[in-house]
Parts: C-alpha cells; structure tokens; sequence
C-alpha cells in the first residue's frame, strides 16, 4: 500500500516544528540570562561568558538547542535542495550544527582572561566556524531552494532575511573595527569594544533565519 500525501510529508512537517521551537528556546534563554547574570556587560562581553560559572548549564542548554534546531531543519530540507551548491550548503549545516554542539560542551574562559585552556581553545574554534561561515551556508541553502518551483512564493521573503544575515555579520565584526579605531588603546577585546550587542543581535538573526526556513518549510510539508 502506498503512503499517502499526508504520511510521507509527516516527517519534514515535525523537523520544522521542532527546528522552530528549538531556535525559539536558545532565544528565550540567552533572553533570560541577561536577568539572571546582570553582572556580566552586554555591551562587550560575548553571550559563550554565560556558560561560566553559576547558571552556565543554561548557555550551554541554548547551544545545544540552537544545533538541535540547524539539524532539524536539515531533515525537514532533505528533498528540496537538488543543486550542488544547495548540497554543499547542507552539508556544511551539519558541520555547523556539530560546532554549535562542541560551543555547548566546552566552556570558554573570560573573554580578558588569557590563560591557556584546551576547553576554550576549542570553543573558540567552533565559535569561530559558526560566526564566520554561516552566512556562507545559509546564502547555499537560499540560493539552491530559490532555484526550487516550490519554494517560489517564500523566495523573496528568504532573500531579505539572508542579507539581514549578511549585515548582523559585519556589524558584529564593523563594532571592533570601530572601536578600536576610536580607542586604539582598547586592545582586541575588553570595556572600550563594545562588540556584545552586535554579538547578540547575529546571533538572534541567524536563528530567525532558522525559524523563517523552518517556518516555509513546515507550510509547504503541510500543504497550505
């Protein structure tokens, strides 16, 4: 016997869900730590400084959602990406989503504290990847589903949330540019950089870009 429509659109209907809702908890805890560790300035320190010390295990609890969500959406996306950039787009989404996981496992230092520390190393480097390389994944996946007949009527939406990618990107890296320009005695991080809220604000724009894909995904599996 055959699967119905409804059957075999099932799976990616619930990944969608529960990529959105994934993204929506890593928002709604990095929202929350910013009352429950007031201590820690959001004007220059980095959200991975909540994995430190007293209520860490929540930033780390959001990491590890935030990579639930990216390989959510790559199962609710198998099927819709046919070009060869759309499949490199999402394989490098699962290695980002494997990053985002390590970012949750190993606890960086202080963002001023320079101690060698194999944890921070590695946290840094899967922060690294992320931040830098996201935007490059995130414009394949776009690129490959707008060349998709039914993804046709999101396709303009997807393309402003792209470029809102792109430009969290360079803000986060264009607030050290210009403060170290302003203060070239502030050094590379420390009060004087004020790179906390750009930091926050790509980070919550990479998951709305999540939650926007997911969101397409889950009205095309649903038929509507």
């Amino acid at each position: 016997m055959s699967n119905s429509p409804h059957t075999s659109n099932r799976t990616p209907f619930i990944a969608s869900r529960m990529a959105v809702i994934f993204s929506a908890t890593f928002i709604t805890i990095l929202f929350l730590l910013h009352f429950l560790k007031p201590e820690l300035d959001p004007s220059w320190r980095m959200i991975s400084e909540y994995e430190i010390g007293r209520y860490g295990w929540m930033m780390s609890l959001a990491f590890f959602c935030w990579g639930s969500s990216v390989l959510s959406l790559l199962v609710a996306l198998w099927g819709s990406l046919r070009t060869i950039g759309g499949k490199i787009g999402y394989a490098w989404l699962v290695l980002i989503g494997i990053a985002l996981f390590g970012a949750g496992i190993f606890v960086t230092n202080a963002i001023t504290d320079t101690t060698p520390s194999t944890a921070n190393t590695l946290h840094t480097l899967c922060g690294a990847f992320v931040i830098m390389t996201f935007p490059i994944a995130s414009s394949l996946i776009v690129g490959s589903l707008a060349r998709n007949e039914e993804w046709g009527a999101v396709k303009r939406q997807q393309f402003w949330v792209e470029i809102l990618v792109w430009l969290s990107m360079f803000a986060f890296f264009g607030s050290i540019i210009v403060s170290t320009s302003i203060n070239p005695s502030a050094g590379r991080v420390g009060p004087e950089v004020y790179l906390g809220w750009p930091n926050r604000f790509m980070v919550v724009v990479y998951n709305v870009w999540l939650i926007t894909i997911a969101a397409n995904a889950r009205k095309l599996s649903s038929g509507s």
